[in-house]
């Protein structure tokens, strides 16, 4: 049976890395070239007209942003995601299935699409129902002792950032076991978890602390990169061309390769999780 050890799942994306690092370059190539694409239609969105009475402000700020390309920017990184992340599901749960770098187009990729739309979905629309529901029940101690409210309201905002963690933890797998399980499994979600939340919670921490260092690391690379290539613009025409062309290219590689390491991490996390949850069993098998 594999050991529920936090320590162990938050390393497995390490450990994934040393295994397989061309298809960690393949993945952040793969990132790289969208950023690109998602460059050139900010390049040409800036050129277009922006429409009477703000109806491109009605449409928000991504729409602004990238005017007519948006919604194929979007499906475009939508895509992207959907591939790498299962890829990385993939490596660590199913890593006889190396060809193409671990990527495919098919229904697991089709699935986490539809799931990360849906969830999205709501969490726009009901993602303040905690705060709400915890806002109802303390609102009549507010009322009976207003001296308190500003005591309570600090309070009720901690309960809350509890309440979206608890809720965030327990149904963190559901990604993972909808992988694993070739199928949306609705009733096995909740239990999934049941019992794991301290052991989860461990994992996402341990995660948590190498992911600010690797943003650490990474913000200080690009603001290294920006500040020498500074130096350069205010050079002769063709050597600040070459600067500005540099630094965007770095700027987009080191952002593809943060896209990529922080999936990694927290994603092959939960796939060992959930294989250690199960015991050590066949990917693929339904929870019991």
């Amino acid at each position: 049976m594999t050991a529920l050890s936090p320590s162990s799942a938050a390393f497995e994306g390490f450990r994934l890395i040393r295994r397989e690092p061309w298809a960690i370059v393949v993945w952040m190539a793969l990132w790289l070239g969208a950023l690109t694409a998602a460059a050139a239609a900010v390049a040409s969105g800036q050129k277009v007209v922006i429409a009477e009475h703000g109806a491109y402000r009605e449409l928000g700020e991504v729409a602004r942003r990238f005017g007519p390309f948006a919604i194929a920017v979007m499906a475009l990184f939508l895509l992207v995601w959907a591939t790498t992340t299962v890829a990385i599901f993939r490596a660590v749960l199913r890593p006889h299935e190396r060809r193409f770098f671990f990527l495919r187009l098919g229904a697991d990729e089709a699935r986490l699409a539809i799931m990360t739309i849906v969830a999205f979905i709501l969490v726009l629309a009901f993602g303040s129902v905690p705060a709400y529901l915890l806002y109802v029940l303390v609102n009549p101690l507010m009322r009976a002792a207003p001296s308190l409210a500003r005591d309570i309201a600090p309070l009720g905002a901690l309960a809350t950032v509890c309440l979206d963690i608890w809720l965030g933890v327990r149904l963190s797998l559901i990604a993972v076991e909808t992988f694993a399980e070739r199928r949306f499994h609705l009733t096995a979600y909740w239990p999934l978890t049941q019992g794991r939340f301290w052991y989860l919670l461990l994992c996402y921490f341990f995660c948590f602390l190498m992911f600010f260092a690797l943003t650490l690391l990474v913000f200080s690379l690009g603001g290294l990169v920006y500040q020498t290539a500074l130096e350069k613009i205010g050079a002769g025409d063709l050597l600040r061309r070459t600067s500005v062309l540099g630094l965007a290219g770095v700027l987009a590689g080191l952002t593809a390769a943060f896209f990529v390491l922080s999936s990694t991490l927290f994603c092959a996390c939960q796939a060992y999780a959930f294989r250690a949850i199960l015991g050590g069993g066949k990917a693929g098998v339904a929870p019991v």
